[in-house]
């Protein structure tokens, strides 16, 4: 197929979208049985609709605290209502004819495929720009068999997680737009909404910032793409901050999220940078490079004077040292490469580094514009990949950035072997270069040295409605509970909880893991102090193993070990789900 002529615009385009269309109905059909029940893989998710429902159930638009976490302050969140917005649009397009609980269940399985679909369409589109219709088609066949990036778009995972993969990918378009100023406003737009949705994006737009400065550097023709950038970046930063968090968050001062911390320089950088371009001329490289320092070196400035502790670039560092070693240090998809398991470590390094290769293979197989695009792909992966390695869970956009070079090899290694004269080359290294894809060399990798898991519970999911329904025969309360399944408990009961695996909760948080771990007596003082009536374990979670292994002689061991103290009363479960009623003192 790829020495064939290439096809042409309009039926490359409708392949991949057969392509999306394909996956889709494979993932449909791969998760039928958890789509009814809204069995959510990850409590994040879980947290998700519960912040939906609360919308929809007449909590503000830029209220978006859990009032049934931690009673009577509530449970402080930071999310962002643009990830609800076309899940709670689909429940209200779908009630009137389905009913809330079936709007809930389509619109969770819908929302990550259609987020797919337009994952699907940016990167065919950059794909395309870079080196044609053939890479772009087989970039889009990468895209979706590759895991990690396909985990993030599975039904019911309605996260922002994969908001931020789309983002990059349209920003990705942006760098790739043959028309300067119009691929500046593309990815600032993306950025935009990006820095709205998670903090997590600041990297990248400096990334972005830093590629675009320097080919506005090397090129004049480039220097309406990074003034774009800067200009529609500080312009529109501010305004969308006022409107999605309200008027008051413009001078408010978060770590995890964009506030006045992180706007105010992006402001400075656009109007230094708006300035810089009026009374410099922009003829020279030099001038142009000091047009681009003014601007950035704006930005660091305010940064420096309204970044206060967030200067130190950890945005947990108040969560308290029992949460940070028992909850922060063990979320290792927030944490290095370098605490990884081996298995993890291949897993985020293997495709970005195929990809930075063959990148680079690419720019120095071709000329002009098309080699500074392969230039600004590497530039832009390589960055990537940087942040994946301090940050586990930003694996997904490295990969996603590794694929037109990956896409772009094995096209060039394919016409290399189709012209050799030997059948057996062609035949047997034509079917090897299938070990070149990120999903085989994923699974090769993970047979190798995935190590053995003896833990025969661990499959088991806590916050599943079949496990959790014991806890809707009790009447509204408050219940003390593991952190991971507190989302589950929301969603699924009416009761209030202590803590979630949210890390603005800083005192619920604590009160958890600090009760779990301590002795039995001091146990009972914490808990009493929060009015729980009940408390809820389940065998198959491990974060008890955690906590019991910590303190062999805490609350979590002896529940463990079926030795509850005398102030739990147990209370008739089935399975793994352990319910106890707490004996006031």
């Amino acid at each position: 197929m790829l020495s064939s002529p290439a096809p042409d615009r309009n039926r490359a385009a409708l392949f991949a979208l057969l392509g999306w269309m394909l996956c889709s109905a494979v993932m449909l059909w791969l998760f039928r049985a958890d789509i009814p029940t809204l069995a959510f893989r990850d409590a994040d998710d879980a947290m998700r609709l519960a912040q939906i429902r609360d919308w929809v159930g007449g909590q503000t638009f830029w209220d978006v605290s859990q009032h049934r976490v931690n009673p009577p302050l509530g449970g402080p969140m930071h999310w962002s209502r643009i990830v609800d917005m076309p899940i709670i649009a689909l429940i209200l397009l779908f009630k009137p004819l389905l009913g809330a609980a079936c709007a809930e269940i389509l619109a969770c399985a819908i929302v990550p495929l259609l987020l797919l679909g337009g994952l699907t369409a940016a990167a065919f589109i950059a794909a395309r720009r870079i080196a044609g219709p053939i890479v772009a088609l087989l970039s889009v066949a990468l895209l979706l068999t590759t895991p990690s990036i396909l985990v993030q778009f599975t039904p019911l995972r309605i996260d922002h997680h994969g908001w931020q993969i789309l983002l990059a990918a349209i920003a990705l378009c942006g760098a790739t737009d043959d028309r300067p100023a119009r691929g500046g406003i593309v990815a600032t737009l993306a950025m935009a909404l990006w820095l709205q949705i998670s903090s997590e994006s600041l990297p990248y737009v400096a990334l972005f910032g830093a590629a675009f400065a320097l080919r506005h550097w090397i090129a004049r023709d480039q220097a309406p793409r990074f003034i774009a950038f800067a200009l529609t970046l500080g312009g529109v930063a501010l305004p969308l901050l006022v409107l999605l968090r309200g008027p008051n968050a413009a001078m408010a001062s978060h770590c995890d999220a964009l506030s006045y911390v992180y706007v105010w320089p992006l402001v400075a950088l656009a109007i230094a940078t708006l300035a810089a371009t009026r009374l410099i001329d922009a003829s020279t490289a030099n001038s142009r490079l000091a047009i681009a320092l003014i601007g950035g070196g704006a930005a660091l400035a305010t940064f420096a004077l309204t970044g206060g502790s967030c200067l130190s670039g950890d945005p947990f560092a108040t969560i308290g040292p029992l949460a940070h070693k028992l909850w922060y240090l063990r979320v290792m998809e927030g944490r290095p490469i370098w605490e990884q398991l081996l298995t993890i470590r291949g897993l985020i390094l293997m495709p970005a580094l195929l990809g930075l290769a063959a990148s680079l293979s690419a720019a120095r197989a071709t000329q002009g514009e098309a080699r500074m695009l392969w230039l600004t792909i590497a530039s832009l992966l390589l960055g990537a990949t940087g942040v994946a390695i301090l940050v586990m869970r930003a694996l997904s956009v490295a990969h996603l950035f590794a694929l037109p070079g990956i896409a772009w090899l094995l096209t060039d290694l394919f016409r290399r072997l189709r012209a050799s004269s030997h059948a057996f080359i062609r035949v047997a290294g034509s079917a090897a270069l299938a070990l070149l894809t990120p999903v085989a060399m994923s699974i090769i990798w993970v047979i190798i040295t995935a190590p053995a898991d003896p833990n025969e519970e661990a499959g088991i999911n806590c916050g599943a409605s079949q496990i959790l329904a014991p806890l809707r025969t009790l009447p509204s309360t408050t219940l003390f509970a593991p952190l991971d399944i507190g989302p589950p408990i929301l969603i699924r009961t009416s009761h209030a909880i202590i803590g979630t695996g949210h890390h603005r909760n800083t005192a619920g948080i604590t009160t958890v893991i600090q009760a779990f771990v301590d002795s039995p007596d001091k146990a009972r003082a914490i808990i009493t102090r929060t009015h729980a009536t009940y408390l809820v374990t389940c065998n198959g979670l491990n974060e008890l193993r955690l906590y019991a292994k910590t303190n062999p002689a805490g609350l979590a061991a002896l529940l463990a070990k079926g030795a509850p103290p005398a102030w739990l009363e147990p209370l008739p479960a089935r399975g793994p789900l352990r319910l106890y009623r707490i004996r006031p003192e």
